[in-house]
């Protein structure tokens, strides 16, 4: 939080934390680690962005209990083992400043995802990479997230193209935690990130210099609104939007297909299904890609078929609900087209509307719904209202 944690401490004095520069971040940084260590079996600092002349905060990456009997007050033991005097929950700490009097340090200690689970010394590794070099690997995502690769707190995945529309988290495709595989993949230099950056520029051309970046795609991105976010509170995001990108079409040059390719100016973008298969192959996912397919052949229609038919219904409708029950307990089919029953239709014999409803069938469909969905959503209100009657007379 850049130190300003303490900022909203009732106090009858100013609380000062003031910025650190290099040799005292270094001196705190060090006496910290050395007593987190006792406390922790993996403790590191994520690497800063490049050029950071000083510092507002410790922030300190933490995995894995030496005394697991610790967990349900390891902040109160952190609070101790640092002499802090200060704390705001869940992680922020406030230990005296070394060399300025009624000063402090604000010492930033987070629980990485996963710890003393099997996988906890995996993630951790995986979120340091996520977390070093500022916004490095957020814009590692923005730049290729059109083609189907998602980097988040579990790891790096592509996301199955077919299942994304209704469900975003069924179509991730695990593919590796480890950063070099992930890099590797992405086509950068893995021996230029391991010895570090010299400035801002030498990040950002690495971030734009792997095997699919094409600047077109990034152009042609969506923008949403966590774009806006990062934007609006990421400094060095903001800069690689709007200072580098606009000139990176005419000065990248990739590493993608091969040497003969044409100027990157020129050059087509990948498709997502060329990073797909690339993907598949290198991390041999054929198995899992090929299970959830088969999900979103069977459970993955219906619930598509039923994310469209809950859009179509207008927002200022308070009955949508009810008319979603309705449809579900008051619609069959005879010949692929839909009809009200004169009886609700059992829980126990819910039918699948995917195996009467096509994609060729449905805005026919949609049209249906439109003109009986006040009838339907009246039949299932009765229905609910005799229900709650009869419960009340037993």
């Amino acid at each position: 939080m850049g130190g300003q944690a303490f900022a909203h401490i009732v106090s009858d004095t100013p609380i000062n934390v003031p910025r650190m520069l290099p040799d005292t971040y270094q001196q705190v940084a060090s006496d910290v680690k050395l007593k987190l260590e006792t406390l922790f079996y993996h403790v590191t600092i994520p690497r800063d962005a490049p050029g950071k002349s000083d510092h507002g905060d410790v922030d300190f990456l933490v995995e894995g209990m030496r005394d697991p009997t610790n967990n349900n007050n390891i902040w109160a033991t952190v609070k101790d083992v640092l002499g802090a005097e200060l704390y705001v929950s869940p992680h922020h700490f406030g230990i005296k400043h070394p060399t300025i009097l009624d000063a402090y340090v604000q010492v930033d200690v987070d629980l990485s995802p996963g710890s003393d689970t099997k996988d906890g010394a995996e993630l951790f590794e995986w979120t340091k990479f996520m977390k070093s070099d500022s916004d490095l690997v957020q814009i590692i995502g923005v730049v290729h997230r059109s083609l189907g690769i998602t980097c988040n707190d579990k790891g790096m995945h592509i996301r199955v193209e077919e299942v994304e529309p209704y469900n975003r988290k069924k179509s991730m495709l695990f593919l590796t935690r480890e950063p070099d595989q992930a890099m590797e993949f992405y086509g950068y230099d893995k021996a230029k990130y391991h010895e570090g950056f010299d400035s801002e520029a030498e990040l950002f051309d690495w971030a734009t210099n792997g095997r699919y970046f094409y600047w077109k795609v990034y152009e042609d991105r969506d923008e949403n609104a966590n774009d806006r976010s990062r934007i609006n509170k990421r400094a060095m995001f903001r800069r690689f939007v709007y200072e580098y990108m606009p000139s990176c079409g005419k000065g990248t040059t990739t590493t993608a297909y091969t040497e003969n390719d044409e100027p990157d100016t020129k050059k087509a973008a990948p498709s997502r299904q060329e990073v797909l298969r690339e993907a598949l192959r290198v991390f041999g996912k054929h198995e899992e890609y090929n299970a959830i397919l088969l999900e979103h052949k069977t459970q993955g229609v219906e619930e598509a078929i039923w994310l469209q038919i809950n859009n179509s219904i207008t927002s200022a409708n308070a009955a949508r609900g009810t008319i979603l029950k309705g449809l579900k307990r008051w619609v069959a089919f005879e010949d692929g087209h839909p009809y009200i029953t004169e009886q609700p239709i059992s829980t126990s014999t819910k039918l699948k509307w995917s195996e009467h409803v096509s994609n060729d069938t449905l805005p026919d469909i949609l049209v249906w719904i439109a003109e009986n969905q006040e009838q339907i959503g009246k039949l299932e209100e009765d229905r609910a209202n005799e229900a709650r009657k009869a419960a009340k007379k037993k």
